[in-house]
């Protein structure tokens, strides 16, 4: 019917944008960000030091990550009819990963007002150091960001393995995946830029790939094939 083929057809347009969209806002996101630090003290001055640079780069990763939420889903669509389990495993697993780096970028959002002239710096710094020390807060937002790299990876699994896609594209998915945990968690900037750049390549060109093919494709997800052309194209 007319209204499925269309909705379907959305579907589809709004994962592979989405799967595009996501790394690079990531991969910009890291080239506009003044540097995280481990040191508290470094970290607020860091911020005060370029405060607009600091916020916008933490609004392209807030976005970058709510545009994740339908890349992944539209990963899992790419499994439900082989290696069912991979896709819903990686997939609820990657989902609670963007959920705890949601609640990091908005920590960070509080350190760039935090990092305001107005406020005494000594006070702030002795706050943020017991923000960061909780055990409430270690667990459930930095520990828990580890979840999206293994979800990647296992989805990285089921797509090779069912030869969704090519398995240079996989192994760029989960390697940048797990760049891109253990650079936030070290808060070395020049890997945060790499592990976005894999991303880029690997979600990014099956983005690509599920722009480009047809509905039915969508759908039933056949072999890799290569970079299809699209319906009408030669």
């Amino acid at each position: 019917m007319p209204v499925r083929s269309d909705a379907h057809h959305f579907r589809k347009m709004v994962a592979g944008v989405c799967m595009v969209l996501a790394p690079l806002l990531l991969l910009v996101g890291a080239i506009v960000h003044p540097g995280f630090e481990t040191d508290e003290a470094q970290m607020l001055a860091s911020a005060a030091g370029s405060l607009d640079a600091w916020y916008l780069a933490e609004m392209f990763f807030l976005i970058s990550i709510v545009l994740a939420v339908p890349a992944t889903l539209g990963l899992m669509h790419m499994l439900r009819e082989r290696h069912v389990a991979a896709g819903h495993v990686g997939g609820g697993l990657a989902l609670v990963g963007l959920l705890a780096f949601t609640g990091v970028t908005a920590m960070q959002l509080v350190v760039w007002q935090m990092a305001q002239p107005q406020l005494e710096r000594g006070q702030m710094v002795s706050l943020l150091q017991g923000v960061n020390d909780a055990t409430g807060i270690f667990i459930p937002f930095y520990l828990c960001t580890f979840a999206l790299a293994l979800g990647y990876v296992v989805l990285a699994w089921g797509l090779a393995a069912a030869r969704a896609i090519s398995p240079v594209m996989a192994g760029c998915i989960g390697l940048g995946a797990v760049l891109l945990s253990v650079a936030f968690a070290t808060a070395v900037m020049w890997l945060l830029m790499l592990a976005a750049a894999v991303l880029l390549v690997g979600v990014g060109s099956t983005g690509l790939m599920v722009l480009r093919e047809t509905d039915a494709d969508w759908e039933h997800t056949p072999q890799f094939r290569g970079f299809r052309a699209a319906p009408g194209t030669s």
